[in-house]
């Protein structure tokens, strides 16, 4: 997935965008000061996915102050056009998607690229809660199957609407129904996350990743979708209580060991900030790989405060891996960074606006 233009309108601190990036250009380097827009640049592309983007935000706070609607507009170099609007009147709020002008459902977007990011957040993957980590997990699930970002969102719509019912006192046919259903997407979800891990583990170098908790069960259960209906049946009134789903892909975590150069493996949730980042870069890393294998199409990929992650020396080596796998990347630094790449696209941004009074960003 790679941009060749780029426009943004009353989304958080920018007001308008315009961006047309050289042919060549794999590497985008958005340079400014802190608070002049260039994360809200990142922000931005990732939600050129189906998913809530890098920093989870609500579509109303990331509406520029005053306005009612925030838009993004992005050509691929395949030729296909993204076109991405949030619209808030009143209480009602709509995330419009829109492929080559027509109309398409978000998941959509799946099937014409993906998006991968790296953030200060992401640096406490292991360290913050479980929840954290399901949905980077089910961002990355998405890129390789595309079918995975529906079928969280009807998991979840049916499993906050059985614990409506619990705490409205209901216990009939709908209901049942709702748990059905709920047990269905929730057996989906499950399988594509063990799929997307098992497609992974051959691309990953020093790092094991593996899901845990008791939801796994059903998994191996000659009925699995009777069975996890069976777990919500019996965590009814306690479910009914404290207003929590307790079974189901919603309870999961993913736990990660790191092996270190000794070769002793250890917890990520124990390693330290370099250990732990090393072990979220090296995902990445076999991420893209197992995308370029699997799908020929390497995904996009954003570095928020790129000189943050990494020494010098390991930077240039994540580069020059990600660049192999024919990704674009696009960064934000304070300098520009100090590494010499092919294609290095340097774009001045202060206040949400471009420096460059062409629009368009210096080629190096």
């Amino acid at each position: 997935m790679r941009i060749c233009k780029l426009k943004l309108s009353q989304f958080r601190n920018i007001g308008s965008l315009s961006l047309t990036l050289d042919a060549q250009a794999q590497v985008i380097a958005l340079i400014g000061p802190n608070g002049s827009g260039k994360t809200s640049v990142l922000e931005a592309l990732s939600l050129l996915t189906p998913t809530r983007g890098l920093l989870v935000a609500e579509g109303k706070t990331q509406i520029q102050s005053g306005a009612k609607e925030w838009g993004i507009w992005a050509q691929l170099h395949s030729g296909a056009e993204f076109g991405q609007a949030y619209r808030q009147e009143g209480r009602k709020s709509e995330r419009i998607f829109t492929l080559d002008t027509n109309r398409h459902p978000l998941e959509a977007m799946a099937h014409h690229g993906s998006v991968v990011w790296l953030t200060p957040q992401t640096d406490f993957l292991f360290s913050g809660p479980p929840a954290n980590r399901r949905r980077w997990l089910d961002d990355l699930t998405t890129a390789l199957i595309p079918a995975h970002a529906g079928a969280v969102q009807r998991f979840n719509q049916h499993r906050q609407a059985r614990l409506r019912l619990l705490q409205n006192g209901e216990r009939s046919d709908w209901l049942d129904a709702e748990e059905r259903l709920a047990a269905e997407w929730g057996i989906r979800v499950l399988t594509h996350r063990l799929d997307y891990l098992t497609r992974l583990e051959p691309h990953l170098h020093g790092v094991a990743l593996a899901l845990q908790g008791t939801a796994l069960e059903v998994i191996s259960d000659p009925t699995p979708i009777a069975a996890l209906k069976g777990k919500f049946e019996r965590s009814r009134d306690i479910d009914a209580r404290i207003g929590r789903t307790h079974a189901g892909p919603n309870t999961l975590d993913l736990s990660g060991h790191l092996t270190l150069e000794d070769s002793r493996s250890i917890p990520l949730a124990q390693a330290s900030s370099g250990q732990h980042k090393r072990a979220l870069i090296q995902w990445l890393v076999g991420h893209v790989q197992l995308l370029a294998q699997a799908q020929n199409r390497p995904p996009l990929v954003l570095i928020d405060e790129f000189s943050a992650h990494l020494d010098a020396p390991r930077r240039h080596l994540l580069m020059e891996t990600l660049l192999a796998s024919g990704c674009q990347i696009w960064l934000t630094d304070t300098e520009t960074p100090p590494v010499n790449l092919p294609g290095l696209h340097v774009i001045p941004i202060e206040n949400g606006s471009l420096m460059s009074p062409t629009k368009e960003g210096q080629q190096l």
